[in-house]
């Protein structure tokens, strides 16, 4: 009678342990499906995240090689046009090399120089100008998308210092030279200015200078503005590839690990069911 009595409680406590053990093994299976779903978002999340990435870094780059190209292109063109204005100057000074002490306003040497500054001299120069103030906007634009570009790790183009940006200020100085020239034109017409060749080439060395200076910035800084096209062609196609491999090298983590969990909500959902896991011999029928 004792015998029976000692089996009942031992099979009762088995029978609580199997429900325990179910139960908890039902929770890892909750578990692993709330894991599996995290994991599907995971993998959403990195190509959603992917898109956007991708096209912010399309969007700087495109943002810089426009700016730069700009900036490359005007580089040419003020060059350009500072060396025809400097050859408009060279005219300017031979003809004012007939000018002597005083002259008449009726002269036709003040009357051809004249000329000559309007409607040469001038419109090179103003041009010029022009081009220049573009060219520091573009600077300006191209500075901003390095700044952001060089936030990202591993990252380093060097942004563009002030001297560039300072072919505008020498162009805006030659411009008011030019300015200053016709003035003193119209002076020498009304005769209040004696050694009137000196006083024209002492402002066409000024307007020489600075567009000398323009020139100088352009052949320093022609080559860099190149490579810098270059480094940011170079580093936004590496970007890009980085961000396509992470991608996808995450996207395999997640399968496997998503795979690993498939089999583990298999296992718990057979112990659940049976009270057993399933075995993994394998039964080789002799042939």
């Amino acid at each position: 009678m004792s015998e029976a009595v000692s089996k009942q409680p031992s099979k009762a406590g088995k029978r609580w342990l199997n429900i325990i053990l179910r139960i908890l093994v039902g929770v890892l299976m909750v578990l692993a499906v709330v894991g599996l779903l995290v994991n599907g978002a995971g993998i959403v999340g990195v190509w959603a995240v992917r898109g956007p990435t991708s096209s912010t870094v399309n969007d700087i780059a495109a943002t810089m090689t426009h700016a730069l190209g700009f900036v490359d292109n005007g580089l040419t063109r003020v060059n350009d046009q500072v060396q025809n204005a400097r050859q408009a100057l060279t005219q300017v000074n031979t003809e004012a090399a007939n000018l002597g002490t005083r002259i008449q306003a009726s002269s036709p040497v003040i009357t051809r120089l004249s000329q000559l500054v309007d409607s040469n001299l001038a419109p090179l120069v103003d041009n010029a100008n022009k081009t220049a103030s573009a060219i520091r906007d573009a600077v300006v634009i191209a500075n901003g998308a390095l700044a952001v570009l060089n936030h990202l790790p591993g990252i380093t183009v060097p942004p563009f210092n002030n001297e560039l940006s300072s072919v505008s200020d020498h162009a805006q100085a030659a411009q008011i030279a030019v300015q200053n020239l016709r003035v003193k034109l119209a002076d020498i017409k009304a005769g209040l200015v004696t050694k009137a060749e000196a006083a024209v080439t002492q402002l066409t060395s000024s307007i020489d200078a600075e567009l000398a200076r323009i020139q100088a910035l352009v052949n320093k800084y022609q080559a860099t503005v190149a490579h810098a096209q270059e480094r940011v062609s170079t580093i936004s196609s590496t970007i890009l590839t980085l961000i396509n491999v992470l991608a996808v090298a995450l996207t395999i983590l997640f399968l496997i690990f998503a795979a690993g969990l498939l089999l583990l909500i298999y296992f718990c959902w057979v112990y659940v069911r049976n009270g057993r896991f399933p075995s993994l011999r394998i039964t080789i029928t002799p042939s």
